[in-house]
């Protein structure tokens, strides 16, 4: 296992009045002001330092040129669109760990007992971050630490020849939570998912940067700038992760966390950007479009999760009512013929095909561990 100790935190440790670093846990911020990531106490070792990441992707965006790839690292969006974020804003709460992650192979969800836990709830803005080193080593990665876990609920120090199941929510936004990092603008958006119930808000900017389509056609009255408020409603458990940090064995990575006796361990929440604008559900790594959020802003080029409500997924419609049909601008991806419809893969909603419940639930799959490690996912709304 890649045993990291954040040198924000130890640096920190050095500071009288910046940190306490006792062996107590400690959670960043506090309920209703904005928090710090040097609020988090270092564990000590055998201890675990709990970070939030969107990747370098939350930070930076997706970018588009001529040579863009569906395929590529990151992805592109295949019609165009560079998409840049300004706000991903999550909820995590209730961190529990859990002994024999393997006790029933068959079913993950079937662990040993709890022996730690940790309780939010933490509002996080993932593009924002914080100042520690994330999974993927990247400059632009920017993780923000929220919580640590120093022993076991017992006081018994965590085992580090084990390991120990690690899973967590993402809930609704709450006044009870914490402010980790969120500035003016993202505690506004958060007054919002309190009132509206949203566990995620993705918001920033869209520029379209593919050539300019003919005159004639439905894209040319598609704005070509889309500022967007995407507030979501899909509140999940993420239970028992793999960890990539672990050698593979058989194939798959194993499942849960491990102690370090020389330090504490970093564990890294990881929210994926790219879920929510996937074409099929519960398929991992389908092409992403933005044109159907885009051709339903308004004439100003905004665009909200309520203008989506309606926006039926199995036959896309621009704002004015036209059919919008398929299109691909890089070389890897042929687009279908036809009107443009996602694959809902079996999953009904609540309000018949509607593109702001596959959202949510597309983007609720989005949340690992440790980079690319998958949980099972357990949806607590229904979509």
């Amino acid at each position: 296992m890649k045993l990291v100790r954040p040198l924000a935190l130890v640096a920190a440790c050095l500071i009288p009045g910046v940190v306490a670093c006792s062996s107590d846990d400690t959670t960043a911020g506090s309920p209703g002001s904005p928090g710090s990531p040097t609020d988090v106490t270092d564990p000590g070792k055998g201890g675990f330092v709990v970070t939030v990441s969107g990747e370098d992707l939350a930070a930076v965006g997706y970018d588009w040129t001529s040579s863009a790839l569906a395929s590529g690292d990151p992805p592109a969006f295949v019609d165009g669109w560079a998409v840049n974020f300004e706000h991903v804003i999550i909820t995590v709460d209730k961190i529990r760990v859990n002994a024999d992650p393997d006790k029933n192979e068959g079913n993950p969800e079937d662990m040993g007992g709890v022996v730690a836990t940790a309780d939010g709830p933490w509002a996080v803005d993932a593009t924002l971050g914080g100042n520690l080193v994330g999974k993927s080593g990247s400059p632009d990665e920017k993780t923000v630490a929220i919580t640590s876990i120093a022993s076991q609920s017992n006081g018994a120090s965590f085992d580090p020849t084990a390991r120990y199941a690690f899973s967590y929510d993402l809930v609704q936004a709450s006044s009870a939570a914490k402010m980790v990092n969120l500035d003016a603008e993202g505690q506004a958006l958060y007054e919002q998912a309190k009132a509206r119930g949203w566990s995620m808000i993705f918001a920033g900017k869209a520029t379209y940067r593919g050539p300019a389509p003919d005159a004639s056609s439905v894209f040319s009255k598609i704005p070509t700038e889309v500022k967007f408020t995407l507030g979501l409603h899909n509140p999940s458990s993420y239970v028992n992760c793999r960890n990539t940090d672990l050698q593979q064995v058989g194939g798959e990575f194993p499942r849960g966390v491990q102690a370090s006796a020389n330090g504490p361990t970093t564990v890294q929440i990881t929210i994926h950007t790219d879920h929510a604008f996937w074409d099929k559900l519960n398929v991992e790594g389908t092409p992403l479009h933005f044109d159907p959020i885009a051709a339903n802003a308004s004439a100003d080029g905004t665009v909200t999760i309520d203008d989506l409500a309606n926006v039926d997924v199995t036959g896309f419609t621009t704002r004015s009512g036209e059919p919008l049909p398929w299109r691909s601008l890089v070389s890897d991806y042929t687009a279908p013929n036809g009107q443009m419809r996602f694959d809902a893969n079996g999953t009904s909603f609540a309000k018949a095909n509607s593109y702001a419940s596959y959202l949510a639930y597309s983007a609720a799959s989005g949340g690992h561990m440790n980079a690319d490690g998958e949980c099972v996912v357990k949806n607590a709304f229904a979509p």
